[in-house]
């Protein structure tokens, strides 16, 4: 008997998306390759470099290179080149309709030697982003690639919306956050990793305008999962408990490694239980 299908989605989060390069070891450690991917958001930035073909332990160390570590100081920061490409991925563009410029995803794609187009992946994947004027969900499966990472990783108020086939995109963590349900046609297997984390740590004082929007967002992102959850639950639903860190906590990737571990024990098991239950079908 062939090996079921798996479809794995991964969703938004901000810097806690970066919990999903353990989940992913986790597959690699099994031998276990995922037929599809999806991802919204920093979730989709994930999945490209994962559809491309490269190891999760080589996505772990590269994005361990570039970025900020508790304890660097400014020089270790601007000495390394890795981090300096981070810098120029996250450009300041104060002016119309975002904070910071994503133009140079390319560069940043190219320097991973992720290919530039969704044919070219070595896992058929599917980003999602939303529609700005329409509201609708907007799924890309084609075309230029670095275009569309920026789209799917477009929070509104911080990047720039994204023009694309004459339509205005943002953020898919808006509408979708954790897309599973893509290739429902193509898997029998469909694996959800909702990195949205918990509530923040209560400090009985006012929150900052920053912090008002993006937990106003997380907020936001639990209601569609959780709504989506209850009318067609996934076959695993993995959700590693990341409390306290914030969207653009990037410095915290250790505090995020860690919390993910746990998580990783759960999918292991999980895959387990699925893989062997499908088997005797």
């Amino acid at each position: 008997m062939s090996a079921p299908r798996i479809a794995l989605a991964l969703g938004g989060g901000g810097a806690r998306g970066l919990a999903h390069i353990p989940l992913l070891e986790a597959f690699d450690e099994l031998g276990v390759r995922p037929h599809r991917l999806a991802g919204s958001s920093m979730g989709g930035l994930v999945a490209v470099a994962y559809a491309a073909g490269m190891p999760a332990r080589d996505i772990h160390e590269r994005f361990g290179r570039m970025l900020v570590q508790k304890g660097d100081s400014w020089r270790d920061i601007f000495g390394r080149n890795d981090l300096r490409k981070w810098f120029d991925i996250v450009e300041l563009n104060i002016g119309r309709g975002g904070l910071i410029r994503g133009d140079s995803l390319r560069e940043f794609l190219a320097a991973g030697h992720i290919e530039a187009d969704f044919a070219d992946l070595a896992i058929p994947l599917k980003l999602v982003a939303a529609d700005y004027w329409t509201w609708e969900e907007v799924v890309i499966d084609r075309g230029e690639l670095p275009l569309a990472v920026q789209a799917t990783m477009a929070v509104p108020g911080v990047f720039l919306p994204v023009e694309r086939n004459g339509r205005v995109l943002i953020d898919g963590s808006t509408v979708d956050p954790v897309p599973y349900d893509l290739w429902n046609d193509d898997a029998d297997v469909r694996i959800a990793i909702d990195v949205a984390g918990g509530r923040p740590t209560r400090k009985h004082k006012q929150p900052t305008i920053f912090q008002s929007v993006f937990n106003t967002v997380q907020i936001m992102q639990r209601a569609i999962i959780n709504a989506k959850v209850a009318d067609d639950p996934p076959d695993i639903l993995i959700r590693p408990d990341i409390g306290g860190v914030r969207m653009f906590a990037f410095h915290k990737i250790d505090e995020v490694y860690a919390a993910a571990e746990t998580a990783k024990d759960e999918l292991k098991r999980e895959l387990a239980r699925v893989l062997e239950g499908k088997a005797a079908e």
